[in-house]
Parts: C-alpha cells; structure tokens; sequence
C-alpha cells in the first residue's frame, strides 16, 4: 500500500491550476487535467465539492481565487468582474471566454492571457462536461506563454496565437451570428404550426438551447462586429445565385468537423 505522506507529496508536485467556473468548459478542463495528473483546485458557490467529485472534475474546492495559475471560465460579464478583483495578484490568469478584447483591456497591468478554447455545445453546465472535449480542438490565445501553453497541450488542444481583436472580429461571423440566427429564428417559429417545421429547421435550432445568462454579456460587448457579420449575410442572402451554391456545398464538404458550438 502506498505510503499517504508520499502520496500527498506527489500530489502538491503536480502540476496545479484553480478554475473559476464549475460549468461546461470549467468542468471539461477539470476533467481534463486531473486525467492528465493535474491538480485541480475550484471556485464556484453552485457547485459543491461532493458534485465536483462525482465528475471527476477537480480535487479541492476553495474560498477564493488563489494559486499560481488561474483560469476564469465564467461567462464574459463574470470573468470582467473576477478580472477587476484580482487586480494585484501575482498569479498567471488566463480566460475560456468567447471574447477576448474586453478581457485583455480589463487586464492592464495583470499577468493575464486571453484565451479561447474552440469547443463547446448548447448544452451547459457541469453535467454535460467532457473529459475529451477540446481533444484536436484549437486554443486561441493572445500571446504564448508556457505554464497556459502546457496546460493546452495537457487536455489535447492545440494552441494558436492570434491578436485580441483579430479574434473577436472572427468569432462575430463565425460563432456569435450562427447563435443570433438560431436564436431569432426559434422565437419566430414558437408561433408556428410545428407541423411545418422541417429537419432543415431543425437542424439551425441547434443552437438555439444555448442560456441567455452565457450569451447576453457576449451579444453586448461584441454588439458592434456581429452587426457587420448580420449586414455580410443579409446582403449576401438578397443576391443569392449559383456561385453562392457552389461555394456553400465546397465549403460543406471540406470543413471538417464542428468546433465550438
């Protein structure tokens, strides 16, 4: 039988990180990591530690944000105020969020890394979380550092170093507008007849499962982007022709697999 006090030693030499957020992607990295033989610390005030064990998630539940590498996985609006209170820290903090330009300007001054992991799905909370979601998935984040670095490669993703803004002008027209379709559509088809709501339908609803309280915050602050995005698409839909097809069904065959949501 193993030695406890040996064990407890291996255990605080693990690699060690605190995650701000017990839901989706916070519970997946947890899973994640202690897989990979991290040590995973928590702050969450709805999620107990006794659940937290059932999900295999994380090995402690603490008061407050406090380790050498921090990573916020709230929703945007939570992360901004965390940020605000953990101004004077001296840990490496980096972020799961869709965005990443409100964050880095919160952070001036702070050892803070926006980051993004590309993976997700409608679903939310610590229940539907994965150990193998962001496997093959990309990881953005504003600049290279190797505590995060080692972090990403621990849970399967790989990392790409993108600029803030860059980012979020993508995420506008590739990941925030499929939202605001699904969504807006869905509330007009409540009024209909489901008798004439066809698998095509069906299958833009998808994201429309997603919780107002995870894409509020994202809609206002990335307002002005998937507006432009909205404007793109509009136009395009009005001059729809052939070529447009063609380019659609090229694209359909060769993208892949879905990322994020």
């Amino acid at each position: 039988r193993p030695d406890p006090l040996y064990a407890a030693n291996i255990s605080r030499m693990a690699p060690h990180v605190v995650i701000a957020g017990l839901g989706l992607i916070g519970g997946s990295l947890g899973q994640a990591l202690r897989w990979a033989g991290w040590r995973v610390s928590f702050v969450d005030p709805a999620v107990s530690m006794k659940q937290a064990r059932a999900a295999g998630a994380a090995d402690e539940k603490l008061d407050q944000l406090d380790g050498d590498l921090i990573v916020l996985s709230t929703p945007l609006d939570a992360a901004l105020r965390l940020l605000g209170e953990l101004h004077g820290s001296k840990a490496l903090i980096t972020s799961t969020c869709s965005m990443m330009e409100p964050l880095r300007a919160a952070a001036k001054g702070m050892r803070f890394v926006a980051g993004h992991p590309f993976a997700g799905s409608e679903k939310s909370g610590l229940t539907a979380g994965s150990a193998g979601l962001f496997l093959r998935k990309p990881w953005f984040v504003e600049r290279d550092e190797p505590e995060i670095r080692a972090m990403i490669n621990a849970v399967g993703s790989h990392q790409i170093v993108i600029k803030a803004g860059e980012h979020d002008r993508n995420m506008a027209l590739g990941s925030h507008l499929p939202q605001v379709i699904s969504t807006a559509l869905a509330s007009i088809l409540a009024d209909m007849d489901p008798l004439f709501v066809g698998r095509g339908a069906h299958s833009v609803l998808r994201l429309a499962a997603s919780p107002y309280d995870i894409w509020q915050p994202v809609l206002e602050h990335n307002q002005l982007q998937i507006r432009r995005a909205a404007d793109e698409l509009c136009k395009r839909m009005r001059e729809l022709d052939g070529d447009d097809f063609d380019r659609a069904n090229k694209f359909s065959r060769e993208s892949g697999e879905p990322r994020g949501r």
